[in-house]
C-alpha cells in the first residue's frame, strides 16, 4: 500500500474541491456565463427605418398608460456654437409641431385630465433626451393623440423662429432658478469630476448667450442631425393591448426618416489615470461642510449572471460598511456627523466609488480621516459572517417584496426600466427571474467576496478628493496638500478588524394580553370594520387588494405640540427626535436595527402641532413585528442620554451657519410674517438647543402617550379582518389606558396678517429672485368646498402658467398652492403662488398675477379652464381610490371631523358640481386682496451681468 503523503492529502483536496465545484455548477439553475433575457411580457421590435419599441401591458394604474420617447442624444452632441439649444429643442417640442399648433398640447391633454408642462413632461441630459406623457386609456383618441404628439416630438417640430424667441425666455429663467452657492460650486468641480473629458465642457443648461442669441437654425440643425429614427424608442406601458399599441405605433413612426447627415458620436472619454487630484471650494452661502472622496473606474459589465452576482456582492458590501459609519456616527465622540458610501454612474462608461462625510466645519480632516479609516479597515479585513448573513436577510427582504407586489407595480417604474434599457443597455429580465436569481446567488455569496469587492472599490486609481464648505472668517479651510496628507495618513493607519455585535433578546419579552372587542360595526359602503377595544381604542380597519404585501397603519391622538407651553414647545416638538435615536424597551437604536434584519416592519412615533401617534407600515408576514414595535413605542420609549448628546451635536451644526442661505432666510421671513411672528415659527438656535431638557422631553412624551383612550388606530392594505384582529386586540387593545379620553387639540393663536405685508429678504449675489403671495384663506371640513378650492388653485396654477411663461417667457415655473397650518388649528391657514424671474422683472410679475386674481374675481374663469381642473381632479380622483396612501388619509378626516365615511367614494359628484361660479366663489373668498402678504427675495445688491456656468 502506497504511503498517503502531504502530497497526496493536497491533491486529493484539490480534486474533491474541482468535483464540488463541478457538481455546484452543474445543479445551477443559472450559469454565471448565461446572458440575463428580457422578461418575456416585454414586447420589443424596430421598425425598418431604425427605431425601437418596447411594450408591456400592467394593470396599475387602471385605465392609464405611460408613453415615453427616448432620445440618444443630449448635450454631448452639442457644438460650441450649440451649447444649451438641446435643451431649448426640448422645450420647443411644446411649441408647435405638424399636427399641434404652439400651446394646443397642453390644451388637448389637459382637457383629459393630464398634467402637460416642460418641467414636468421632458428632461434633457448629457446623453439623452426624454419626453413623457401619462395618459387615460379611456377616451377615446387620446392614446392615438398622444403618440402623434411623441412622433412630432420625434421629427415633426415646426421651430417657428418666433417661439423660439418666447421660449429663449423661459430657458433662461431655468438656468437662473438654478444659480447660487450649488451652481458655484458645480462649475469648479465638473472639470475635476469629468477631467480632460468633453462632459466638462457641456453641461445640459448650456450657455446663456447662446440660448439668447443662437439662430433658430442651428436649433434645426441639431435637431435634424441627431434625432434619427435609428437613435430614438418608443415605450408604452400601461393598461392596453400590446398588439394594438404595436400597431398604432408602427403606423404613427414608420414614416419618421433621418433628415440630414449622420454625424460621429463626439468622445467623451474621461481620463481615469492621474494623480489624486483635490479642490477645497468656500462659498459665504454655505451652511453645511460635505468631504466626497471618489475613485473613479471603468463601469462593470451587467449582461451576464455572474455581473449580476458582483453587483449583489457590491450592493452588500456597500451597505456593511453604511451599517458600520451610521454606527460610529451615533457615539458620542464620533469625529463626523454622518457618512455613507455608494457608487454613482459619471459617464455611460465610467462609474464611481464615493466616500461621503458631513463633517463639522473645523474638522474637516478629521471627519474624512475618520471615514477613510473605516473605509480601510473594511478594504484591509473585508466583514463578519454576521454582518453578512444580516445584509443578506435585508437583501432578500426586499426581493421578496417586491416580488409579491409583481403585479401590483406601477406602470410608471416600468416605463423607467424600458428607458434604462434602451439608453443604457441595462437588462430588463423582470422581477420573477431576478428574485430566483437572488435566491440562487445569495446564499453562495461569502465573506471573501465581499472583502474582494472591497479591495477591488478601493483601487487608488482616478481619485479625487472634494470639499466644500461655508467661507467665514472663524474657520479657515484646510489646504489641498493638507487634505492630501491627511488621506494618505488615514489610509497608512494600522487598523484592526471590526468588532461586531449582536443581541438574541425578543422585541417583546412580556407580551401584552389581547384586549376584549367591546363593540363591531361594519361600514359595507366602504369596505371599512370599525372595533373599539376595552381599553377605550377604536380600530378602522380597511382591507384592500391594491397592494399584495404592505399593510400601513396608524394610532393618532389630538393635541400634539400644541399642549406644550410656549417656552417648552421646542422640547415637545423634539421629543419623538430623541426617543426615534434611543431604541426602545431598553433596546439600543443600532441592537433594535439588529434583531428587525430581514424583517420588512417599521413604526415611528411622532408629534405634529396638533396631533401625535405611532406610524408605521409592514407585510402581512411582519405585522406582527410592525404591531410590537407600536406597542413598545407606546408604552417603553428609548432614553439613551449618550444620543441626547449626539442629537444636541447635529442640531448645533445645523444650525451653525444659520442665516447664510438666501433660500434658508426668505423661508424663515415667510412663515415668520405670515403666523404674525408666532413662537412656533422661530427658528432653532443654538442657544435654545444648548438649554434643551432631556427629561421635559421624555416627560412630554410620556404625557401623551400614557392613555390609549385618546387614541384611534387606523390599518389599510392586504389583510382580512378576522385574521388580524388577534394581533390587533393584542398589541393596540393591549395598550394602557387610565380612563376615558381627554386629550384635546389646543388653539396655539396662530394669525395670519389683518392687513397686506409686503416685505423683502435681500440676499445673494446671483441675479435671481423668488416671490411668494399668500392670501388668507380659512380652511373647511367640508369636502364640496374642499374641491372647489383645489379646482380654484388648479384654474389659478394653469391661468398663470399661461401669462408668465408661455406668454411673457419671465418665469420657468409657478405654483398655486394652500399652506399655512392645517385644521383643527384656526386663523393660519392660506393660498399662495410662488415663481422665480429676474430681479427687474418680480414687481410688474407680482402686480400681473394680483391683477389677475382680481379678473377671477370679477368674471370667473372660463368653462374651459374650468372643465380642465375638474378632468386633472377626476384622473387624480380615479388613480387614489386603489392607493393604500390615500384611504389613510381619507378615514382619519373623516373620523376626525364626524363626517360621514361614504364621502371617500362620492367625490365623483363633487367633481361634476364644480363650475366657474362656484370657483369664482372661492376667488372671492380665499383670495382676499385686503388680507394678503408678499414676500421677495432679491440680490443683496445689485446683481452682476449673468455670465454663463463656467464648465
Amino acid at each position: 500500500m502506497g504511503k498517503f503523503t502531504r502530497r497526496s492529502q493536497a491533491a486529493a483536496l484539490a480534486l474533491l474541491l474541482a468535483l464540488s465545484t463541478l457538481a455546484a455548477a452543474q445543479s445551477r439553475k443559472f450559469p454565471l456565463n448565461a446572458t440575463l433575457p428580457l422578461a418575456p411580457d416585454i414586447k420589443t421590435g424596430t421598425l425598418p427605418n431604425g427605431l425601437k419599441f418596447y411594450i408591456r401591458k400592467n394593470a396599475r394604474p387602471e385605465k392609464r398608460v405611460s408613453l415615453r420617447l427616448a432620445v440618444k442624444a443630449g448635450s454631448l452632441e452639442e457644438h460650441d456654437d450649440q451649447l444649451g439649444l438641446a435643451h431649448l429643442i426640448e422645450h420647443m417640442a411644446f411649441n408647435g409641431s405638424e399636427h399641434f399648433q404652439s400651446g394646443d398640447v397642453f390644451k388637448y391633454f389637459e382637457r383629459v385630465g393630464a398634467r402637460l408642462g416642460p418641467h414636468v413632461n421632458a428632461s434633457t441630459s448629457f446623453d439623452e433626451t426624454i419626453y413623457m406623457l401619462d395618459l387615460p386609456t379611456d377616451q377615446g383618441d387620446v392614446v392615438s393623440k398622444g403618440l402623434l404628439a411623441l412622433a412630432d416630438f420625434a421629427g415633426g417640430l415646426t421651430l417657428d423662429p418666433k417661439e423660439v424667441d418666447k421660449e429663449r425666455g423661459v430657458v433662461i429663467e431655468e438656468w437662473r432658478g438654478g444659480l447660487g452657492a450649488g451652481s458655484r460650486i458645480r462649475d469648479k468641480e465638473i472639470p475635476i469630476i469629468f477631467y480632460k473629458s468633453r462632459y466638462a465642457d457641456r453641461l445640459p443648461i448650456g450657455k446663456p448667450e447662446i440660448i439668447r442669441n443662437a439662430p433658430a437654425a442651428r436649433l434645426r440643425a441639431f435637431y435634424d442631425t441627431w434625432y434619427r429614427p435609428e437613435r430614438m424608442a418608443v415605450i408604452a406601458v400601461g393598461d392596453i393591448d400590446p398588439a394594438a399599441m404595436q400597431a398604432s405605433i408602427t403606423s404613427t413612426f414608420n414614416g419618421l426618416r433621418d433628415r440630414a447627415k449622420a454625424e460621429k458620436v463626439p468622445n467623451g472619454t474621461v481620463t481615469m489615470k492621474h494623480p489624486v487630484m483635490v479642490t477645497v471650494i468656500t462659498d459665504p452661502e454655505l451652511t453645511r461642510t460635505n468631504v466626497q472622496v471618489l475613485r473613479k473606474h471603468v463601469k462593470a459589465g451587467d449582461q451576464r449572471v455572474a455581473d449580476y452576482r458582483q453587483s449583489l456582492v457590491d450592493r452588500m458590501a456597500q451597505g456593511m460598511l453604511n451599517d458600520r459609519l451610521a454606527e460610529v456616527a451615533r457615539r458620542p465622540d464620533a469625529k463626523f456627523l454622518g457618512a455613507g458610501v455608494g457608487s454613482e454612474s459619471i459617464t455611460p462608461e465610467v462609474e464611481g466609488f464615493v466616500l461621503n462625510v458631513r463633517a463639522p466645519d473645523d474638522k474637516i480632516e478629521e471627519g474624512m480621516t475618520a471615514v477613510a479609516v473605516e473605509a480601510k479597515r473594511a478594504r484591509d479585513f473585508g466583514f463578519s459572517t454576521s454582518e453578512l448573513e444580516r445584509t443578506k436577510k435585508n437583501l432578500m427582504a426586499g426581493y421578496e417584496q417586491i416580488y409579491a407586489e409583481r403585479d401590483k407595480s406601477e406602470s410608471g417604474s416600468f416605463a423607467q426600466e424600458l428607458l434604462s434599457l434602451f439608453l443604457q443597455n441595462e437588462p430588463a429580465p423582470g422581477i420573477a427571474y431576478e428574485y430566483e436569481l437572488a435566491k440562487e446567488l445569495v446564499p453562495t455569496i461569502t465573506t471573501s467576496d465581499v472583502a474582494e469587492a472591497m479591495r477591488r472599490l478601493m483601487k487608488d486609481e482616478g481619485k479625487v478628493i472634494l470639499v466644500t464648505a461655508p467661507q467665514k472668517d472663524t474657520v479657515k479651510p484646510p489646504a489641498d496638500s493638507v487634505m492630501l496628507k491627511a488621506l494618505a495618513s488615514a489610509e497608512a493607519t494600522s487598523v484592526t478588524p471590526w468588532s461586531d455585535t449582536s443581541t438574541t433578546r425578543e422585541l417583546v419579552e412580556n407580551k401584552p394580553k389581547p384586549a376584549a372587542v367591546t363593540s363591531r360595526r361594519e361600514l359595507a359602503e366602504v369596505g371599512i370594520t370599525v372595533v373599539k377595544f376595552a381599553n377605550g381604542v377604536e380600530a378602522w380597519l380597511k382591507p384592500t387588494t391594491f397592494k399584495n404585501d404592505q399593510i400601513m397603519f396608524t394610532l393618532t391622538a389630538q393635541g400634539g405640540a400644541s399642549l406644550a407651553s410656549p417656552e417648552n414647545f421646542e422640547e415637545a416638538a423634539l421629543a419623538t427626535n430623541y426617543v426615534r435615536t434611543s431604541g426602545v424597551a431598553g433596546l439600543k437604536a443600532l441592537d433594535l436595527e439588529k434583531i428587525l434584519a430581514g424583517k420588512n416592519a417599521s413604526a415611528s412615533p411622532f408629534i405634529a402641532l396638533s396631533s401625535h401617534g405611532i406610524s408605521g407600515n409592514a407585510t402581512p408576514a411582519d405585522l406582527e413585528t410592525g404591531l410590537q414595535l407600536l406597542y413598545q413605542d407606546f408604552v417603553a420609549p428609548g432614553d439613551d442620554p449618550q444620543q441626547f448628546d449626539v442629537m444636541k451635536r447635529q442640531l448645533l451644526a445645523a444650525v451653525a451657519n444659520r442665516g447664510r442661505a438666501p433660500g434658508q432666510v426668505f423661508g424663515e421671513k415667510l412663515e415668520q410674517i405670515n403666523t404674525s411672528n408666532h413662537y412656533t415659527s422661530q427658528a432653532l438656535t443654538a442657544e435654545r438647543i444648548n438649554t434643551l431638557d432631556r427629561q421635559k422631553m421624555l416627560s412630554y412624551y410620556r404625557q401623551r402617550f400614557s392613555n390609549a383612550a385618546d387614541f384611534t388606530f387606523f390599518m389599510v392594505g392586504a389583510f382580512k379582518v378576522d385574521d388580524v384582529l388577534p394581533l390587533v386586540a393584542q398589541y393596540v387593545g393591549g395598550l394602557p389606558s387610565t380612563g376615558p379620553a381627554k386629550s384635546e387639540v389646543k388653539d396655539v393663536g396662530i394669525r395670519f396678517p389683518f392687513a397686506p405685508v409686503r416685505d423683502k429678504v435681500e440676499m445673494g449675489r446671483e441675479p435671481r429672485a423668488n416671490v411668494q403671495l399668500s392670501f388668507y384663506a380659512e380652511q373647511s371640513s367640508d369636502p364640496v368646498e374642499a374641491e372647489n378650492v383645489a379646482a380654484a388653485a388648479m384654474v389659478l396654477d394653469i391661468a398663470l402658467r399661461d401669462i408668465l411663461r408661455e406668454d411673457l417667457g419671465q418665469t420657468y415655473t409657478v405654483s398655486v398652492s394652500q399652506g399655512g397650518t392645517d385644521l383643527p388649528q384656526k386663523g393660519g391657514h392660506y393660498m399662495r403662488v410662488s415663481f422665480g424671474a429676474a430681479p427687474e422683472n418680480i414687481a410688474s410679475m407680482t402686480e400681473r398675477v394680483i391683477t389677475e386674481i382680481k379678473r377671477m374675481q370679477q368674471e370667473g374663469p372660463s368653462p374651459d379652464l374650468t372643465n380642465r381642473a375638474k378632468e386633472a381632479a377626476r384622473r387624480d380622483y380615479e388613480t387614489s381610490l386603489q392607493q393604500n396612501r390615500y384611504w389613510m388619509g381619507r378615514m382619519q378626516s373623516v373620523q376626525l371631523y364626524g363626517r360621514d365615511p361614504k364621502e371617500i367614494l362620492t367625490r365623483s359628484a363633487r367633481i361634476d358640481a364644480v363650475t366657474p361660479a362656484t370657483v369664482q366663489e372661492v376667488f372671492k373668498r380665499s383670495f382676499p386682496i385686503d388680507r394678503y402678504t408678499v414676500v421677495t427675495l432679491s440680490p443683496a445688491a445689485p446683481p452682476v451681468a449673468a455670465a454663463a456656468p463656467r464648465p
